[in-house]
């Protein structure tokens, strides 16, 4: 007899609603947001990576990484989550070099997150790894005022070093080829709290 395992991410969906499911006692899992409950375009208003090792400063990615003010014409970051099929985009001007970038990926629900997974694109990866993500971003939804945030409950991973000390512009000596850390992530429609 052949046994069929779920996908991991299906796994860690199912996994987190397990525990909620037995918590309403109702015995029924927890119904899941929809694209078109989180559909929006929300404002990159804090995007922060912090390392675990406390001597080492945070990387304000949304101020080092991404330009937060645009010459005119160009949008200031945002994700946008469609409202009919499970996929992001987020956009930004590289604060380099004033280059437009744009990267997308596949979005899966939960009863109050969203998970965000950036295409395996090589140009995107590339784009991706300078903003110090983990493989997939955990965001909670808030219907009011409308929302998204990461913090405490994004578990510690590692990025290269020199993504991260080129976002707080410092030299890669002495550092590790990988440093663990957290995100801490605000996206909100309309405008910045």
């Amino acid at each position: 007899m052949r046994v069929s395992l779920p996908p991991p991410r299906a796994a860690a969906l199912l996994a987190l609603a397990l525990p909620a499911a037995c918590d309403a006692g109702a015995g029924t899992p927890p119904e899941l947001l929809t694209p078109a409950e989180v559909q929006g375009i929300y404002l990159v208003c804090e995007l922060r990576f912090t390392p675990v090792q406390r001597a080492l400063p945070a990387a304000d990615v949304l101020g080092s990484v991404m330009d937060p003010d645009p010459p005119a014409g160009r949008a200031r970051p945002s994700l946008a989550l469609s409202g009919t099929a499970p996929e992001f985009d987020l956009v930004y001007t590289r604060a380099a070099d004033g280059a437009l970038q744009q990267l997308r990926g596949d979005v899966e629900f939960g009863p109050t997150s969203v998970f965000l997974y950036p295409s395996s694109q090589t140009a995107s990866q590339v784009a991706l790894e300078a903003l110090l993500p983990p493989a997939h971003l955990d965001l909670v939804f808030h219907r009011a005022p409308r929302r998204l945030t990461a913090g405490s409950e994004v578990s510690a991973y590692a990025v290269r070093r020199r993504d991260y000390a080129r976002a707080v512009d410092i030299s890669e000596d002495g550092l590790q080829e990988r440093l663990l850390g957290h995100v801490t992530a605000v996206f909100a429609e309309g405008s910045c709290p």
